[in-house]
C-alpha cells in the first residue's frame, strides 16, 4: 500500500451489515493508496457487524469506530463528514466496495484540479454478477443523479454549503447533489470504473423512487404533471 500524498477520508455508514461490511472494508483496506483514515458509523447494530469492525481495527489503526444510536442514515454520513479530517472525502456503503485503485485515481484528480465534486463509473452487481455499468455526466446532473458510491467530495464544499438535509430519509443524497449544482459546485466526471453497487438496497424502494420524484419537483426537473404521471406509474407497478 502506497504512502498517502494527500489526505483522504473515507466513510461507511452501517446497521447490521456483518453479510458485505467484509466486502466494503477490504475494499478501503487493501486500496494502492493509503486513506488518512476510514470511519465507520454504525446504528447500534445487534448482528456482528460491530465484532468484524474491531477485528479489522487492530489490523489497521487508520479505522475510527463510532457505535451509537442515530438519525437515519443520512444522519449517519453527516456524522462522518463532521469528524472526517481529509482534504478529500468519500463514502461507501456497506454494501458496496471500492475497486482497488478508486483513491489512487481520485487523489490524482483532486491533486490536478483541486476543490470540487468527483464522481467516476459506477459498476452494478445483482445476484453475484456484473449486471450494467453507469456512466453519467456532469452537465446533467439536474436530469440524473450522479453515483453516490464513486463520489468524493472536497472538505472545503461540505464546509461551505453544508452536508445532507435530514428531511429526507431515502433519497437526500439527491437533493444534496441538486443543491450544489444549482450553487455553482464544479462537478469533475472520471472516465474510470471506482466503485461497485449491489442492486436491491433501499435507494431501489418504490418509497424512495417516490422521494427522489419530490426532490426533482420541488428544485423544478420535473413538472408538476411529469410528477403526477410518474407517480402514478410507481403506485401501478407496486402493484403487479
Amino acid at each position: 500500500m502506497e504512502r498517502n500524498t494527500m489526505n483522504i477520508s473515507v466513510i461507511t455508514v452501517v446497521f447490521n451489515g456483518e453479510k458485505t461490511i467484509r466486502d466494503t472494508i477490504e475494499s478501503v483496506c487493501n486500496q494502492s493508496l493509503c486513506p488518512l483514515e476510514y470511519i465507520i458509523i454504525d446504528g447500534l447494530s445487534t448482528d456482528g457487524t460491530a465484532t468484524i469492525v474491531r477485528t479489522y481495527m487492530e489490523r489497521y489503526p487508520f479505522i475510527k469506530f463510532v457505535s451509537e444510536k442515530d438519525a437515519g442514515i443520512y444522519d449517519a454520513m453527516n456524522k462522518g463528514i463532521s469528524l472526517a479530517k481529509g482534504e478529500l472525502i468519500g463514502i461507501i456503503n456497506s454494501d458496496d466496495w471500492y475497486e482497488p485503485d478508486a483513491l489512487e485515481k481520485m487523489n490524482q484528480a483532486y491533486l490536478k484540479n483541486g476543490s470540487g465534486i468527483y464522481f467516476g463509473i459506477l459498476r452494478k452487481i445483482k445476484n453475484g454478477l456484473e449486471y450494467c455499468l453507469e456512466r453519467t455526466g456532469q452537465d446533467f446532473v439536474s436530469e440524473r443523479m450522479i453515483p453516490h458510491p464513486t463520489t468524493f467530495v472536497s472538505k472545503d464544499i461540505y464546509e461551505k454549503h453544508g452536508a445532507f438535509s435530514l428531511k429526507y430519509k431515502y433519497a437526500s443524497d439527491l437533493e444534496w447533489v441538486l443543491r450544489m449544482a444549482r450553487s455553482g459546485v464544479t462537478f469533475r466526471h472520471l472516465n474510470d470504473i471506482i466503485a461497485n453497487f449491489r442492486i436491491g438496497g433501499v435507494s431501489d424502494l418504490p418509497v424512495a423512487e417516490m422521494e427522489a420524484l419530490t426532490i426533482l419537483k420541488a428544485y423544478g426537473v420535473i413538472s408538476k404533471k411529469q410528477f403526477i404521471r410518474r407517480k402514478l406509474f410507481l403506485r401501478l407497478r407496486s402493484l403487479l
